[in-house]
């Protein structure tokens, strides 16, 4: 059986600017990037439990436009940060220093974009909860409540 919402891609290739948020909006921020690119999810601990779908950009297209002052910070090492709102708690983006990543980074949760739709997003599952980062399979995002927008 076929899914017609996995055979296109709603997104336009190209970098543009996205804007998005967390659940209270209290952190707001803008970044400039191109999903069709490829995206990707983590097995970690933190990811799969806080839901996380990133992509990565340089700190220079990432822009936070409020909520410094409510954001969290969880971190092991200057490797990566994860900054979420102390106000609702949602992980908004994270940022660090990584060489394989060309060092300085941000990323996006993408979960967090406001009116987004990545239908056909390339997506890469790698393998952080092993700590070899390989990945472990790829698929194209499929918006799981698409059905319901079209009825």
């Amino acid at each position: 059986m076929s899914n017609a919402a996995s055979e296109h891609t709603t997104t336009t290739p190209g970098p543009r600017t996205y804007k998005g948020s967390c659940v209270c909006r209290a952190v707001r921020f803008e970044a400039d990037f191109d999903p069709s690119a490829g995206t990707g999810k983590c097995n970690c601990t933190i990811c799969a439990k806080t839901m996380w779908w990133g992509i990565i950009v340089k700190p220079s297209a990432f822009r936070l436009l409020a909520g410094e002052e409510v954001l969290g910070d969880h971190s092991r090492s200057e490797a990566g940060h994860a900054r979420f709102c102390k106000t609702c708690g949602v992980r908004v983006f994270g940022h660090g220093h990584l060489p394989m990543l060309g060092g300085d980074y941000c990323s996006v949760n993408l979960n967090c974009l406001d009116d987004a739709d990545l239908t056909g997003v390339p997506v890469v599952y790698v393998d952080g909860l092993h700590n070899t980062w390989a990945p472990i399979g790829s698929t194209t995002y499929v918006d799981p409540f698409s059905a319901a927008k079209g009825a």
